[in-house]
């Protein structure tokens, strides 16, 4: 019994913290309004008190008084008759963060911030502190400690009264219950196996049929030789084999459809209103706002829209990147606004809907635009378009730009932005849902973001092939066709190899180069084009295309540094095939194009032109970046530390750069950069970090030390790997 009882109490409280971190965040959004002065205080109030009762009803006395003196720090706020002060939302947000803090940890447990926090509301409410918390039980469940300040405005008696008015106990049956998430994923599993099942299912039907054909062909050939009871058995035969046939295709449209039901519920048990993650938002730009000296209203529209919550988990980080670029690149200061003729308040909005079965996002800002010229002109100046073919492009052609990977209109990268990930971030997710994003852009007036995806994410379409011996992946989405190879035409230009589809140039990636699988000649050899955007690349070296929905699994850490490979697909033999982003190999084909076309002169016939050292004391880690490097030309040798290189810098004839880690054993990245500087024959060698040190001040004695350019490993990706290296390589 004991035994139950504590599981029911864990229960409890396990619902509690849910229901508790929902109140929360209901609490942020409405005292936002309240100090835009478009929300009611006494709609806060009665959230709060029925939070403060929960809490003091469950064990949670600390954050039951924390709410409690909330409470009155509302009331005086408003009894003020002005609009709340910057000071004020400070204070209540606050507070709310150490509540959910408490809420989320153990019932008897507090902090040095609830302490602070009440000693401020005291301050607030006339100069006399809260007294010290503690977590002792109080006497009656649920009850609230005494106000610490008797000078709150009598005109909120009323408010208080109706906040726990005395109510007729009602009993009514719930006609909903809480799940867990992890149930859910549970059953989601299941139709992953399931569709492994159906696969199989298909193939003994399919193996099913093919043996009574050649039972029928035999049969056909020996009718002139058999008996007429071997006849008979051989009709036998067959009629069994059809029957079984017959059986098996029956079987496999029943588990079709069963699999069809089940996914569905699944899908209905994890839609939500895209409201529970709109309401995160408002907090975090608020501060944001304040904190570059911006004026913003949030605004959001269509909330009501039910998704998959998986899907909400994977639009959460890109919607907050356009939100965070809307507000630091896109709104103007208030000074500024005011003489451009707009109002000292910008407007930052998302606004949602469908269209069918899919999700329609428009993140929009009335703030100063994009300048495509300034695109145009920073494409070029970091090597990410050629000059010709910037000048030729279309402004639509520009704007993409802004996806790709290490791209920013910032010379220098602040704690809000300018490392160029954000927004390439926000196209692999779309992409990788099978969804598009497109930009719009009104210079003096403003930007929106279009994002189309699938309302779930619980089954993906994708096509599967072969490169060499091993099986590959692309969402469905983004193959555009299916090319035999004999039938194009390849030109050369100068920015590598091409073939013409749909009107269109489209650069040659050859997926067994990329991936390192030796190459397995084929019949059905085929050119797979593919589209992130408006761009295609046209992949070779692929065999044994086929169709297909799966449900898409997460890879470890051990691919986290990989942007080329996202997920992975189970397939029915129980091997994987690795979904590719296609995003990153239409940046793989622009590289490799360019680095195929002379940069200073004839390429070395006798080998590669540059040659890269890496040094870094994780394997893993130094295969990554040496394998990327490997995929734009260069030849790489690899050390595990700072003296192994300097060991192999002076073995080899040239060296044209070296890539770095900071911490290693017995020498470290600094040791390694100081050593080079002081040799006659290194001493202009460029020498790039790439470390996990990402603070300035480790930044800056990198630089002082001698480094050329210094790469956060958490932002590591191939594109700006080359992005960051390409300018050295090419005046060496």
């Amino acid at each position: 019994m004991a035994v139950d009882h504590e599981a029911r109490r864990q229960k409890r409280l396990d619902m509690f913290r849910q229901v508790a971190a929902e109140r929360i965040g209901k609490l942020n959004l409405l005292w936002i309004e309240v100090e835009r002065s478009a929300g009611d205080p006494a709609a806060f109030l009665r959230e709060a008190h029925t939070l403060k009762g929960e809490a003091g009803l469950t064990g949670f006395v600390v954050a039951s008084k924390l709410v409690h003196a909330m409470e009155d720090c509302v009331k005086a706020i408003h009894a003020r008759g002005t609009t709340p002060v910057e000071g004020d939302g400070d204070l209540i947000l606050g507070g709310l963060d150490t509540i959910l803090r408490l809420t989320q940890g153990a019932p008897e447990s507090t902090s040095t911030e609830a302490d602070d926090f009440l000693a401020k509301v005291g301050v607030l409410l006339g100069g006399a502190a809260e007294p010290a918390l503690d977590s002792r039980p109080v006497k009656g469940a649920g009850s609230s400690p005494p106000s610490p300040s008797s000078t709150v405005s009598s005109t909120w008696q009323a408010v208080t009264d109706d906040l726990s008015p005395a109510r007729p106990v009602v009993t009514r049956k719930e006609n909903s219950i809480r799940i867990k998430v992890d149930k859910i994923d549970h059953l989601r599993s299941m139709v992953s196996d399931l569709l492994l099942s159906n696969v199989r299912w298909r193939q003994l039907t399919h193996a099913a049929r093919r043996l009574r054909e050649s039972a029928q062909e035999m049969q056909y050939g020996r009718s002139s030789s058999v008996g007429e009871q071997d006849a008979a058995a051989w009709a036998s035969m067959l009629a069994g084999l059809s029957g079984i046939e017959s059986h098996l295709r029956e079987e496999t449209h029943d588990l079709e459809r069963l699999i069809g039901e089940l996914d569905s519920t699944t899908r209905d048990l994890r839609m939500i209103p895209l409201g529970t993650l709109l309401e995160r938002f408002p907090v975090p730009l608020r501060q944001l706002a304040r904190a570059l000296g911006r004026q913003v209203r949030f605004e959001t529209v269509g909330e009501q829209v039910e998704v998959d919550k998986a899907l909400l988990e994977m639009l959460e980080e890109p919607l907050l990147h356009l939100l965070r670029n809307a507000v630091d690149h896109g709104v103007e200061s208030p000074d500024e606004r005011v003489r451009a003729g707009k109002a000292p308040e910008a407007t930052v909005r998302i606004v949602a809907g469908l269209v069918g079965q899919r999700l329609s996002l428009q993140v929009s800002d009335d703030g100063r635009g994009i300048d495509v010229e300034s695109v145009r002109r920073r494409g070029v100046a970091t090597g990410l378009l050629d000059r010709a073919v910037a000048a030729a492009a279309t402004e639509d052609e520009i704007l993409r730009t802004i996806f790709a990977a290490g791209f920013s209109t910032r010379d220098e990268a602040s704690e809000v932005s300018g490392r160029g990930i954000g927004l390439n971030i926000v196209l692999d997710v779309a992409e990788n849902l099978g969804g598009k994003i497109d930009v719009r852009t009104d210079l003096g007036r403003g930007t929106t973001f279009d994002i189309e995806v699938p309302l779930t994410v619980a089954i993906a379409r994708v096509v599967l092939f072969r490169v060499g011996m091993a099986w590959y992946a692309l969402p469905a989405a983004s193959v555009r066709g299916l090319v035999e190879t004999g039938t194009m035409e390849r030109s050369e230009g100068p920015d590598g190899t091409f073939v013409r589809y749909a009107g269109a140039l489209v650069p040659i990636l050859d997926l067994g180069g990329v991936l390192d699988e030796p190459e397995v000649l084929g019949s059905n050899a085929r050119i797979i084009i593919a589209q992130s955007g408006a761009d295609m690349v046209a992949l070779t070296g692929t065999t044994g295309h086929l169709e297909r929905e799966v449900m898409l699994k997460p890879l470890g850490r051990f691919f986290e540094n990989q942007p080329l490979v996202p997920a992975a697909v189970s397939l029915e033999e129980g091997a994987l095939a690795l979904v590719l982003k296609t995003a990153e190999l239409v940046l793989l084909a622009r590289a490799r194009g360019k680095t195929n076309a002379p940069l200073t002169g004839a390429e070395d016939r006798h080998g590669p032109r540059w040659t890269a050292l890496v040094a870094d004391d994780s394997p893993v880690v130094r295969d990554i970046i040496a394998q990327a490097l490997r995929s734009y030309g260069l030849h790489v040798l690899v050390a595990g530390d700072g003296e192994e290189a300097l060991a192999l810098f002076g073995a080899h004839a040239r060296v044209d750069i070296v890539v770095t880690d900071i911490d290693m054993p017995r020498l470290d990245g600094l040791g390694l950069v100081r050593a080079l500087r002081q040799r006659e024959t290194s001493k202009n060698v460029p020498v790039v970090a790439i470390s996990m040190r990402s603070t300035e001040p480790e930044k800056r004695a990198a630089m002082e030390a001698g480094m050329s350019a210094y790469i956060d490993k958490s932002d590591f990706n191939q594109a700006l790997l080359w992005q960051t290296i390409r300018p050295f390589v090419a005046r060496t």
